[in-house]
């Protein structure tokens, strides 16, 4: 089968790719209704539309289990499950990416370290800091031929390590990842180091990491990741007594997030904004705010 990796890839499945050369088993023939509906899925997420992508990607995966292909059921399973991690559902996110993996190991197929990276990003955003951090141990451990993937698995150790005030551990973790030209690489590379500078009171390299950090993010269109970033910058500006930056970070994060349909979180840092313009006579914020709000209110319905 084709293989179609979603945005957020950093590395295919290569233990379930098929190889080259005459000998070679070409596997099931093509089935045009799964790769249509994969292929749909695919773009709908590289427009940031993962609504759709989920959608699309389910039908894909509900065809893979019909006609029992392995591969597609691998490739398809890792699809949706980032999707769902875009959508902001970790919880269902780790559940497709779990199952994706028991359907490979009763076939005694390895899981793919990009799987178990996966799994170990949705565990974490489904609040199980520890299964994440055992996720990318395995990865480093078995990701030797995939930098990439390692890279990122070094990205979800880091934050770890960070919310858990492990200095030393944040610092090996942002040293393993080298400057990149991929917006995605080195966005998580600037979040640790802007992390890491945080932690130790270098708060002005902090801020600009942070903000380094930001425009990568927007550039991958990873807008969830932008509002985690910013929230950040928030929270460094503050630190350096500059309340009114501070103001507009939040806002900033909180006017995405309320975009993005995340409103209880959105509104949080709206709070934080509101309350850091108000002591600040900050008229025009304060405006934009509540502009924010109601809108919010709108989408939330009668």
């Amino acid at each position: 089968m084709r293989r179609l990796r979603a945005a957020l890839a950093a590395a295919v499945l290569s233990a379930l790719a098929g190889c080259g050369g005459n000998d070679a088993d070409p596997g099931p023939p093509p089935d045009l209704r799964l790769d249509q509906a994969n292929r749909a899925g695919t773009q709908a997420l590289a427009m940031n539309l993962p609504a759709e992508a989920i959608r699309q990607y389910r039908t894909a995966l509900a065809r893979a289990y019909e006609r029992d292909d392995a591969g597609a059921i691998g490739d398809i399973g890792y699809n949706l499950a980032v999707a769902l991690l875009r959508s902001g559902d970790g919880k269902e996110a780790l559940r497709v990416a779990r199952q994706t993996r028991a359907e490979l190991e009763r076939r005694k197929l390895p899981p793919p370290p990009d799987l178990v990276l996966v799994q170990g990003a949705a565990a974490y955003r489904a609040g199980d800091a520890n299964a994440a951090f055992a996720a990318t141990g395995e990865v480093l451990a078995s990701a030797a031929r995939e930098p990439q993937t390692a890279a990122r698995a070094w990205y979800i150790r880091g934050v770890i390590l960070a919310e858990r005030g492990d200095v030393n551990g944040v610092r090996e973790a942002a040293g393993a990842l080298s400057p990149s030209t991929q917006p995605g690489l080195e966005a998580d590379r600037q979040e640790l180091l802007g992390r890491l500078a945080l932690m130790e009171s270098r708060t002005a390299e902090a801020l600009a990491a942070l903000e380094l950090a930001t425009q990568r993010r927007q550039e991958e269109q990873d807008y969830r990741g932008m509002a985690r970033v910013l929230v950040l910058a928030g929270e460094a500006a503050q630190r350096l007594g500059r309340p009114a930056d501070a103001a507009i970070f939040f806002l900033r994060a909180g006017r995405s997030l309320v975009l993005q349909g995340d409103t209880a979180a959105g509104l949080a840092q709206l709070r934080r904004a509101e309350g850091l313009a108000r002591r600040g006579g900050m008229a025009d914020t304060m405006s934009e705010i509540a502009r924010v709000r109601r809108l919010a209110a709108e989408r939330a319905g009668p």
